[in-house]
């Protein structure tokens, strides 16, 4: 899990960064930020299934 919360963080700064670049409306801003949330949605399906299995 350690490398998804790495992949996350990286996705998040370069989110920022295109925003900042290109406008938090871009296609490029918008294409990021649904990977994020992607990655997002994983962690917490991967955390529901670990509390469901403790």
């Amino acid at each position: 899990m350690t490398y998804l919360l790495m992949l996350i963080e990286s996705y998040r700064n370069e989110l920022f960064e295109l925003a900042e670049q290109y406008g938090p409306t871009s296609a490029r801003t918008i294409e990021c930020s649904q990977q994020l949330d992607e990655l997002l949605n994983l962690l917490m399906a991967l955390e529901q299934n670990q509390q469901r299995f403790s």
